[in-house]
C-alpha cells in the first residue's frame, strides 16, 4: 500500500473514536476497551490513519448515507495536517502509554484510569483544536535529536 497523508477530517475523526473509547473505557472501568484501544492503534500503526479501522466506521457514513459528522474549518486544516513521520510518532505514543496504563492495571488499578482519563482528555481537545501533545513531543524529539547532530 503506497502512504498517503490522512486528510485533516480523517485525523479529526481517528482522535474522536480514540478518545471517546479512551473515556468510555474510564468511566466504565473496563480494561477490555482498553485492550480495543490498544489493537485499533496498533492496526492502525501498521496501515495508517488512511487506511485505518477508525476510516472504516467513518466511510459507511461519508458514502454511502452521505452525511457529514465532521467538518474540519478551513482555517484549522492545517492543524491536523501529518506527515508518514508525525503519524507514526503519535501512534506510537498512543500504544506506548496505553501498553504503561494497562500493565498498571493488576497492581495499581487507580494508575491506569489516571493514564486513561489524561489520555482521554488530552485526545478529546486535539480532536477539537487539532493541536495535540504528541505534536509537541515530536518537535522535542527533533529539537534535541537536530542538536545532537550539529554538536556530533
Amino acid at each position: 500500500m503506497k502512504y498517503h497523508s490522512p486528510k485533516p477530517l480523517h485525523v479529526k475523526w481517528n482522535r474522536l473514536v480514540n478518545s471517546l473509547i479512551m473515556i468510555a473505557a474510564v468511566f466504565t472501568q473496563r480494561i477490555e476497551l482498553l485492550y480495543l484501544f490498544l489493537g485499533l492503534n496498533i492496526v492502525t500503526f501498521v496501515v495508517t490513519i488512511h487506511y485505518g479501522p477508525t476510516r472504516w466506521l467513518l466511510w459507511p457514513f461519508e458514502r454511502r448515507l452521505r452525511l457529514r459528522l465532521l467538518d474540519v474549518s478551513p482555517a484549522y486544516t492545517r492543524s491536523y495536517a501529518m506527515t508518514a513521520t508525525t503519524e507514526k510518532f503519535e501512534i506510537l505514543l498512543r500504544i506506548l502509554a496505553t501498553i504503561l496504563a494497562t500493565g498498571f492495571y493488576f497492581c495499581c488499578p487507580v494508575v491506569t484510569w489516571l493514564l486513561a482519563v489524561a489520555m482521554g482528555i488530552f485526545m478529546l481537545i486535539s480532536t477539537f483544536f487539532g493541536f495535540c501533545l504528541s505534536a509537541l513531543g515530536y518537535i522535542a524529539v527533533t529539537a534535541v535529536t537536530r542538536r545532537h547532530h550539529v554538536r556530533g
